[in-house]
């Protein structure tokens, strides 16, 4: 297997990337591979290994020992590894950044604050677990108890979880799970995305390097197809956290029995502009919102509900929004305004099609709606309607319809009939007005006057409905990571 963190030429002699168990780098006995290709250029950068489900057993098995010592070992020292870890990607952030870029198709931009974000948020996840706190109950504030009960109720790890992240953010979002999870004292099966594996690869090494022990993290690779089934059920697994589609996600939901689940899945997000909102900040917000790592992101905007007439006034501050702050190009190109390719052949005819589905239906074209390969432009289609595919479905790609609406019931029934409910953005001068509507929408979070968005990371961050269980941001993932565990005193009488 090629060294971690060489110099990156040109990846002439594509490596064959081992996966991780019990602190060692090992070859599959299955001896398939997977090979990750570029969706810049269409390049192999590397293979992957397919694990078997007798390597899946030993993974678990392994992490349920060795989680044990793991627990006992103190908070102090579990965040030092964490930090250094942190440390670790600041120091490879011009290499991680390029693996980014060549391997999922973020633009320069994106791949840095990915991996900058990605070491910000491992140290504060690692002096916000100094701060978990227990408590005590006395038994005589309930009514027929008196004092001789106390509750003593601290939190302890619940085991082995299993994290299996998506492939638009395969250093964040699995760091977001697996830096909590360590920290806390449990032990981690990580899944990364097939697409995004070579990342993943290099984030656990980042995390063996910081000195995280054998055993505690086991690093399993190949497609959901392939071993998604057999991880998600198996026996030895005490939570799930995911993130992905909600297809999948629900899938899973109903798959892994009675564990707890921590998903995050598809947005499918909504922004209701109002007749007084500020039209410039709405389509600055809503632009980015919509085009920004070519719309594969779970918060971003999908679709616009409005006013007919103010759906008229938008139309051309959306176009030129769109015209200075995007274009379609090499996201190899240091600049912070390109859209560059989607994730694959399949995303791409898929995308493609809704497209053309939409124009069939009576959409009207704004801005671009073509595909060049893997390329989709930056496309606005007006007169949509909510029983369209591309307005009813996520569409995982830079595609922003418009709604025109006869009155705001109509735009809160359109909303909460979705099976979807991760965000929504309100825009309006007026704060009483954006806050009285956002208490109608039923989704996890309401943006007043900007995009949808996941941070700050200790925000709390949730779905609803198909777009997710549980709730995650920093103390919030903390929480879900544990559980509490009373110890009751009895005082005799």
């Amino acid at each position: 297997m090629a060294e971690f963190f060489e110099e990156i030429a040109d990846w002439q002699t594509p490596p064959e990337y081992k996966y991780f168990l019990g602190g060692k780098w090992v070859t599959s006995n299955s001896g398939q591979t997977n090979e990750i290709i570029s969706p810049v250029d269409r390049t192999v950068l590397g293979r992957v290994q397919v694990v078997t489900k007798w390597e899946i057993d030993s993974a678990i098995e392994t992490a349920k020992k060795a989680q044990k010592e793991w627990e006992g070992v103190s908070v102090d020292k579990r965040g030092k590894i964490l930090h250094l870890a942190a440390d670790w990607i600041r120091e490879h952030q011009v290499y991680l950044t390029i693996l980014l870029i060549k391997e999922i198709g973020k633009t320069t931009a994106e791949a840095k604050d990915e991996v900058l974000r990605t070491a910000d948020l491992i140290d504060y996840f690692a002096e916000a677990a100094r701060e978990m706190r227990g408590e005590t109950l006395d038994a005589d504030s309930f009514p027929g108890y008196e004092k001789g009960k106390l509750a003593i109720v601290g939190r302890v790890p619940l085991g082995v979880i299993l994290a299996i992240a998506p492939f638009n953010y395969p250093i964040n979002l699995s760091a977001s799970k697996i830096a909590p999870a360590l920290v806390l004292g449990n032990s981690v099966i990580f899944k990364p995305p097939t697409q995004g594996a070579i990342c993943g690869l290099h984030l656990t090494e980042i995390f063996r390097r910081a000195g995280v022990p054998d055993g505690i993290l086991s690093t399993v690779t190949g497609s959901g197809e392939e071993i998604g089934d057999y991880l998600v059920t198996h026996p030895g697994i005490d939570i799930i956290s995911f993130t992905g589609s909600s297809k999948v996600g629900v899938a899973v939901a109903k798959k892994a029995g009675m564990i707890p689940l921590l998903f995050e899945c598809g947005g499918n997000n909504p922004a209701i502009v109002l007749t007084d909102a500020d039209l410039n900040l709405s389509a600055l917000e809503i632009v980015k919102g919509a085009f920004s790592y070519s719309g594969q992101r779970c918060t971003a905007v999908k679709y616009v509900l409005g006013f007919s007439t103010t759906i008229d006034k938008l139309i051309p501050k959306l176009l030129k929004a769109a015209a200075e702050q995007v274009k379609m190009g090499d996201p190899r190109i240091e600049t912070t305004k390109l859209v560059g390719p989607v994730i694959n052949c399949e995303a791409a005819e898929e995308i493609e099609n809704r497209i053309i589905k939409a124009k069939v239906e009576g959409g009207k074209i704004l801005l671009g709606g073509k595909r060049k390969g893997l390329y989709i432009e930056p496309t606005i289609i007006d007169n949509a309607r909510p029983q369209m595919e591309i307005v009813k479905i996520e569409t995982f790609g830079p595609v922003l319809s418009l709604v025109r609406v006869n009155n705001m019931e109509e735009a809160i029934e359109i909303v909460n009939s979705s099976t979807f409910g991760l965000q929504a953005s309100v825009f309006t001068k007026d704060e009483g007005t954006g806050i009285a509507l956002a208490k109608k929408i039923n989704v996890g979070t309401v943006q007043i006057n900007s995009k949808p968005q996941r941070g700050p990371d200790h925000f709390p961050f949730l779905g609803i409905k198909g777009s997710g269980v549980g709730v995650q941001g920093v103390r919030y993932t903390l929480e879900a990571m544990t559980r509490p565990k009373p110890l009751v005193l009895n005082k005799p009488e």
